[in-house]
């Protein structure tokens, strides 16, 4: 047999034929994990949050399907958990990672693989795990972007850099571990670029849709204040009848409305003018009133009357008292301690409002969040008031940690938290980073759910802010319809308490989207921000104000063409310098080059401004259209008039002095004097010679 074998085969053959078998076999192995790469995985037991990995987690789901286990958006849909899928923490035995052996004890067994991946330590919301899962799988090299569409970030105390998949075992409706606040509230700031009120009407269904459940309405200068106060109010505010518009459709839609009026700091739109200008306490600073001063307190009665005047019915009244930068600074209050002053005050103007209105008063906390709980029960605001808890970064437990929590559930029974669409991340920005406010809100889901639990009645809801300025002598931040995308983005994620594919539907349906095959998918703002805006996703979507934040890609684009362009013409090149300006020295033909481009630049531009104009019309009036085209497009026009006219005065020379030419004759202003340290005469008669 051997001898037949090598008479029909070489020993050459053989080898190859060997070889030819093993890549056969090294094929087909690929194509099976190919087709199936669970083949492979160990269970993946941190893709369970941390309520699913232990009895004590309690799930937080709407009070309208807690009887029936339906599950139920809060708008009536049936297909935002279609796609959410996670391991089942109830089960009373789980295969263990070598698939053959049930674990009897699948919440020990469970928490403890979590803490083997996280290198053997405990699980803390803001503590950071270093070298396990970076920002960016993509970019690490672990999946594929065609993959990221099935990770979204984990609910509850899991670090926020561990990613779940949607792709594990069966989901119901009890081993749901989202946490979505009672009360989803969205800011109106009217101080800045006060819409037009049919506008607004227009954004409540959508607030609705988006699952949201009130308004925090800010109106400051463009409330109709009358009486004493009259000329406190702008003179282009909302008329009564037009507030009572909005408050009809808000009460039609059954959406709750909390005023917000400032009483303490941000009161620059009072204490501004002349006849408050006294109630301050500092008298070169407008910000804070004086509570020394009993007119002062008249002026926050006043205040608080005119706005319970058209708000009847309300169940909260938020009194601000963010932000008290000038305390403690006049000769009556320098004789007190600052938090004495503060806490007095807020307990007087939460008295007043309590007890007259019977309201709940809700006050913003940044100044509490250094006091002692036992600083704060003497005040004797815990049954008072309600902190709302703000932080607007992405990392909320930086500025607002563990600590603060546990002080306020020792003396308030309960509390607000506070996010952002808008407004957060930079006080000139023309339209929102949707990814960072993602990031912002979907951190204080997991805070909320975190810290809830230590109050006696829980978390009372959260506000979502979208700030027009960030006071009253700011320049406007991003216009409300630039960032409806952000809005619907953020308040869909609040509203089902996760950020995943099953989304979709209800935000493109939202926004008006067209059907397309961009549509199939959520937006990607988790693993990649190349389209963090909203830009190239939102093109086919018809939401109202649209064709402005659709116009907002322009305007960026144009502004960074003009700043270069500026930039290479009077900087990096050498013919329009401010040098060659000041002396009128430059050459003719260099200058007709670097103009070459201008008549487009300023076209655009050109025609930009008139889009914005028309594009605006029908939600902002005049006075506003006018503010923002001053602060974002008025700076690029006047850049193109300083290049093109000191480009025409340098053309206009037909002669030009012999080097060296005329010294500057200003540099005394900079306490630099030339003829202390050279002899000016002796150098321009050698120059002469």
């Amino acid at each position: 047999m051997a001898r037949l074998i090598r008479n029909l085969f070489s020993l050459r053959q053989c080898k190859c034929l060997f070889v030819s078998v093993l890549l056969v076999c090294a094929v087909m192995v690929l194509v099976a994990l190919k087709l199936h790469p669970d083949l492979v995985k160990a269970p993946f037991y941190h893709e369970v949050s941390s309520s699913a990995l232990t009895s004590k987690g309690k799930s937080q789901i709407p009070s309208s399907s807690k009887e029936t286990g339906d599950v139920q958006s809060p708008n009536g849909d049936s297909d935002w958990t279609d796609n959410v899928q996670f391991l089942p923490h109830t089960e009373s035995a789980v295969m263990s990672t070598a698939g053959s052996q049930p674990v009897k004890n699948y919440d020990a067994f469970a928490t403890q693989n979590l803490e083997n991946v996280v290198n053997s330590g405990p699980i803390y919301y803001h503590q950071k795990v270093p070298n396990y899962i970076p920002d960016n799988p993509v970019a690490r090299g672990d999946i594929s972007p065609v993959e990221t569409q099935g990770f979204v970030r984990p609910i509850g105390q899991l670090p926020s850099n561990i990613y779940l998949s949607q792709d594990t075992a069966s989901f119901t409706q009890k081993d749901t571990p989202v946490f979505v606040p009672d009360r989803r509230l969205v800011h109106f700031d009217l101080k800045g670029a006060p819409p037009k009120i049919d506008y607004l009407q227009q954004l409540i269904p959508l607030i609705v849709q988006l699952g949201g459940t009130g308004l925090l309405i800010e109106y400051e200068d463009m409330f109709p204040y009358e009486g004493v106060l009259k000329s406190i109010s702008a003179s282009n505010h909302y008329t009564r009848a037009e507030i009572r518009s909005l408050l009809n459709v808000a009460e039609a839609y059954k959406i709750e409305v909390i005023p917000l009026v400032q009483t303490f700091g941000h009161l620059e739109y009072a204490l501004k003018l002349p006849q408050f200008s006294h109630l301050r306490e500092n008298p070169a600073v407008p910000q804070a009133v004086c509570p020394s001063q009993n007119a002062s307190f008249v002026l926050i009665q006043n205040l608080v009357d005119q706005i319970m005047s058209m708000h009847e019915g309300i169940k909260y009244l938020h009194i601000g008292c963010d932000e008290v930068f000038h305390m403690a600074e006049c000769a009556i209050c320098s004789l007190k301690p600052k938090d004495d002053l503060f806490l007095s005050h807020v307990h007087r103007v939460a008295s007043y409002v309590s007890s007259k209105y019977k309201v709940k008063p809700i006050i913003w906390d940044d100044m509490l969040r250094h006091m002692t709980a036992a600083t704060l029960d003497d005040a004797k605001l815990g049954d008072l008031v309600e902190p709302m808890v703000w932080v607007y970064a992405e990392d909320v437990y930086r500025f607002a940690g563990s600590y603060v929590f546990d002080r306020y559930a020792q003396v308030f029974p309960s509390f607000w938290i506070s996010s952002a669409f808008k407004g957060a991340f930079g006080e000139t920005l023309i339209v929102p980073d949707v990814s960072r406010h993602l990031e912002n809100n979907l951190n204080w889901l997991d805070v909320g759910r975190t810290e809830s639990s230590k109050f006696r009645q829980g978390l009372r809801g959260i506000a979502i802010t979208g700030w027009q300025r960030y006071d009253h002598f700011s320049n406007l931040c991003e216009l409300l319809p630039a960032a409806i995308p952000s809005l619907a983005v953020n308040l869909l994620t609040t509203s089902r308490g996760y950020y995943n594919q099953s989304l979709a539907p209800s935000l493109y349906k939202a926004l008006s989207c067209q059907k397309a095959p961009r549509y199939e998918k959520i937006p990607d703002l988790r693993t990649s921000r190349s389209d963090r805006f909203l830009h190239e996703k939102m093109t086919m979507c018809f939401f109202p104000g649209a064709p402005f934040f659709k116009s907002t890609a322009r305007i960026l684009r144009l502004e960074k063409e003009i700043e270069e362009y500026a930039i290479l013409t009077t900087k990096r090149k050498g013919w329009l310098t401010d040098y060659s300006v000041r002396h009128n020295y430059s050459s003719p033909a260099r200058i007709d080059e670097l103009l070459r481009d201008l008549p487009y630049l300023s076209g655009s531009l050109n025609a930009v401004a008139k889009q914005t104009m028309d594009m605006l019309k029908n939600i902002f009036d005049v006075h506003t259209i006018s503010e923002w085209m001053e602060q974002k497009l008025l700076p690029l026009f006047e850049k193109l008039d300083r290049i093109q006219m000191d480009a025409a005065t340098l053309r206009l020379q037909k002669y030009w002095p012999v080097r060296p030419l005329k010294l500057f004759d200003q540099w005394q202003q900079y306490g630099l004097h030339f003829n202390h340290f050279f002899n000016v005469n002796e150098t321009q008669s050698s120059t002469h010679n």
